[in-house]
């Protein structure tokens, strides 16, 4: 009996990652399969590792309106960080040591704060814990102090910093609790922080039982019960008892001046937090029992109540009981309140509510021509603004406002005496101010039909108030108010997104256009320096101009430049870059970017595909998605972008990958529009001189890595693939997926007929396959990379994977992209240019 195996498939089934000895047979050009972290050529390194993160956006202005903040990042994160130990406690992830959520540890380090003055662009730096990372940094209403967390090896602390001096202190030695609530929150008069903490006194976290105590137990609930497949979920009772350790937390008033503490009720599970202005309540969310083993964290029940500072309860607002069916659905109970937060001037409660004796007796006639077409009825019933002063008795409401239509939200001026209510109703939305004095009148500040895209108006500009609430922003006349937003047009290819600024006279009705950006660059304000918007900051971008912000004076109409950005990827943004329309042989279109490298000198080169599939009902559907399309944006690189690739002599194409078929049916073409796109894609760019068609490759991420694999079952084009943290078997996502509606046993035959592992033995051309250990996404359980491999190995094809530890959905480690990277360009070097190393064994 003769056997034959190409020589890579003997390689990985020799050397599937576990083990870590050299084969002395692997030609000297081919993919190093070794376990240790590689770093690429320094052309590739140097664009993974570019310090992007010195650049500045200046949006994070100072109540003051003096300072803009700017956070110090220091790059990448180290895999040391990510490699911290840490608990998945149905799919909250915590820091057992520090008792904080893990993306604290695993997100890019900040490890400063800096000023930066909003007029001419000086800077002074903020004094911080040397040996510390910087998160939640956040303004006091007045502008004078900030206040961050400053994260350490074993806890998380709270400090603040004065503005006049640039010096920090701490404001308690308690350490805060960041695991569930993950913020804090300053009172409305910057005296007082309020916080979570860990519990003084707290005992140990409970150990395992060396021997197991108890079962694990599963068991259905009533109905059909639609659950994503979720990892990370709570596996046993000794779980249950980490998770209620890790997220029972002490809620705190501390005095910023004299350091007092004012502790508030009994410790208890957390999940959010938001006090009053005045500082005299706190409306908590908690987390209740029972816990789920079917469902995570998120989903659990809880309740909202109104504390007073003693702990007290005093009304219960909201609750939730466990959701253990659809984790979309909206199972709480409001009691009929809605839009329910803390008025701005400090007194009490606003929200919205429907009068208990009052309801809509008309009835429709019995041909419906009283229906809007959506069913919904202009003939809502009355709501009323309501304000609910202490202790939030029932006899403590009182009406602000009666309407005559059901509303959709309300905001405020700072002193709470202009209303600004939202109402939509048939596809149409209406804002308009109604002022407290005067509340038999209304002055409409836009009207518009939601469905005409090119006349959105815009949103209404909010600030933060003197007492640390959102505000609508108000000229200093306080007559006028502002609507920042974006126009578009028709021609998109031609004329690129102008964002502007309105300014509405409320009692005239009128609107007048004083800030608009040109046609040639993207220019959008980033705040307002002023409340007559006299001064204000931008943006500005073009496709060949890097985004810096500048000072914009409406009087003179002059720019004055205050950050000066480095492009740090110009190798990579600045090649050549072409974008095509498409058309496949069945008519539909789509759009293309192709980016060659700086030396190309117009012979065609092995080529790369870069994609992620989108499912559209229709051509219509898909050309509406490119409305926004801005061609005066400048080129983003990333430390993952494929664009990279142009630097090893590879021609980029980035397709739009779409999926088409009408909602719920588009996955009967999947495979379909598969063919199709690649056929296009590779026929246009060889027909341009671009590509070598003979030397391509795909890739993609997640649903990219899903539809890289297909495209190399269902289409001999590829000789080589890269797929990411892909699912390869869409059984194992049985209650659906992406919009996929039907279930694995009512569309068995299109989840069959989807799944690269069904079809794993049609694979051309060879496949790299990486996927975090650690990768949490509802359809990407790393197992699916683990099947897929074992059936190439099997079907003897040419792959390999990596599975990077302590990685999650997407790799985000300075030792595993660069890693990454070298293993990528190693495999492409290889399949595409070298055209493999092919050798036969015969065993007899």
């Amino acid at each position: 009996m003769t056997l034959r195996y190409s020589f890579f498939s003997f390689l990985i089934l020799l050397f599937s990652l576990q083990l870590s000895a050299p084969n002395t047979a692997v030609s000297q050009n081919g993919p190093d399969f070794s376990d240790g972290y590689l770093t690429p050529a320094e052309s590739i390194s140097d664009e993974v590792l570019a310090p992007r993160h010195e650049n500045v956006t200046l949006s994070n202005l100072s109540p003051s309106g003096e300072w803009f903040l700017n956070t110090v990042q220091s790059g990448l994160s180290p895999l040391s960080s990510l490699a911290k130990p840490h608990h998945n406690l149905a799919g909250l992830q915590v820091d057992p040591r520090a008792s904080r959520h893990r993306s604290f540890n695993t997100r890019t380090p900040t490890v400063g704060l800096e000023l930066i003055d909003a007029r001419n662009g000086e800077s002074r730096t903020i004094s911080t814990p040397g040996n510390a990372t910087i998160t939640n940094a956040s303004w006091s209403p007045d502008g004078e102090r900030l206040a961050y967390f400053a994260h350490y090896e074993n806890a998380t602390f709270i400090y603040v910093a004065e503005m006049e001096s640039g010096q920090s202190t701490l404001l308690t030695n308690r350490p805060v609790l960041a695991t569930s609530v993950t913020s804090f929150q300053w009172s409305g008069d910057g005296n007082s922080i309020f916080a979570v903490f860990v519990p003084e006194g707290r005992s140990s976290a409970p150990s395992a039982p060396q021997t197991s105590n108890a079962l694990q137990v599963r068991t259905t609930s009533p109905g059909e019960n639609r659950l994503r497949t979720y990892q990370s979920l709570l596996k046993d009772r000794h779980e249950a008892d980490l998770l209620e350790h890790f997220v029972t937390g002490q809620l705190a008033k501390v005095g910023v001046n004299r350091r007092s503490i004012n502790l508030i009720g009994e410790p208890v599970m957390f999940r959010s937090f938001d006090a009053s202005p005045d500082g005299n309540h706190v409306i908590v969310q908690k987390t209740e029992k029972p816990f789920s083993y079917i469902v995570p964290a998120s989903l659990f029940g809880w309740t909202e109540e109104i504390w007073d500072l003693n702990g007290t309860t005093l009304t219960e607002l909201r609750k939730s009981d466990l959701r253990v069916g659809n984790p979309d659905a909206d199972e709480f109970e409001d009691f009929g309140r809605r839009n329910i937060q803390w008025r701005p001037d400090g007194n009490g409660l606003s929200l919205l509510l429907k009068p208990e004796d009052e309801k809509n007796d008309e009835e429709p006639e019995e041909n419906g021509e009283d229906e809007e077409e959506n069913g919904d009825s202009d003939s809502k019933p009355a709501d009323r603004v309501m304000q609910w002063l202490p202790p939030f008795g029932d006899d403590d409401l009182s009406v602000v406002y009666p309407a005559d239509r059901e509303m959709s939200s309300v905001s405020y001026s700072d002193d709470a005496e202009i209303l600004f209510i939202t109402e939509r109703r048939s596809g149409n939305e209406k804002l308009y101010a109604v002022y407290t004095e005067q509340p038999d009148s209304t002055y409409t500040i836009y009207d518009y039909d939601r469905d005409d895209f090119y006349e959105n108006p815009g949103n209404l500009m909010e600030e933060t108030g003197s007492m640390g609430v959102r505000v609508v922003k108000l000229s200093s006349d306080e007559n006028h108010v502002y609507l920042r937003g974006t126009e578009y047009f028709e021609d998109y290819e031609e004329q690129a997104p102008r964002p502007f600024v309105d300014r509405v006279t409320i009692t005239e009705e009128e609107t007048e256009r004083i800030f608009q950006s040109s046609e040639d660059q993207f220019e959008r304000m980033l705040a307002a320096l002023d409340d007559d918007l006299n001064e204000m900051i931008v943006e500005r971008q073009s496709s060949e101009i890097l985004p810096d912000s500048w000072l914009y004076s409406r009087e003179t109409e002059e720019y004055t430049k205050l950050t000066d950005n480095q492009d740090y990827n110009e190798a990579v943004t600045q090649t050549y870059r072409e974008r095509i329309k498409l058309k496949r042989a069945d008519g539909y279109e789509f759009w293309m970017e192709v980016v060659m490298p700086n030396d190309w000198n117009g012979s065609p080169l092995p080529g790369l595909i870069w994609h992620y599939p989108r499912e559209f009902n229709d051509q219509e559907s898909y050309n509406e998605g490119l409305r926004t399309y801005n061609k005066n944006s400048y080129p983003r690189i990333g430390a993952r972008t494929a664009d990279i690739m142009v630097k090893e002599g590879y021609a980029v194409l980035k397709p739009d990958w779409p999926i088409v078929g009408e909602r719920g049916t588009s996955n009967d073409s999947f495979v379909w529009s598969i063919v199709q796109n690649s056929t296009v894609v590779i026929d246009s760019a060889a027909a341009r001189g671009y590509i070598d068609r003979d030397r391509m490759a795909i890739g993609g991420h997640s649903y990219g890595a899903f539809g890289a694999s297909n495209a190399m079952i269902h289409t001999s084009f590829f000789k080589a693939g890269i797929a990411g943290a892909g699912n390869y078997n869409r059984t194992l996502t049985p209650m659906g997926f992406q919009r996929e509606r039907s279930d694995l046993w009512r569309g068995a035959d299109r989840y069959m007929q989807m799944s690269p592992i069904f079809w794993a033995d049609r694979i051309d051309g060879a496949l790299l396959m990486y996927h975090g250990e650690k990768d949490q996404n509802v359809g990407t359980w790393p197992t699916n990379s683990n099947r897929m491999f074992h059936a190439l190995n099997g079907l003897g094809k040419d792959a390999a994977l990596y599975m990077y530890p302590h990685e999650g959905h997407g790799p985000s480690a300075e030792e595993t992209l660069l890693d990454m990277w070298t293993r990528w360009v190693d495999w492409l070097d290889f399949y595409l240019k070298e055209d493999g190393y092919q050798r036969s064994y015969t065993d007899e």
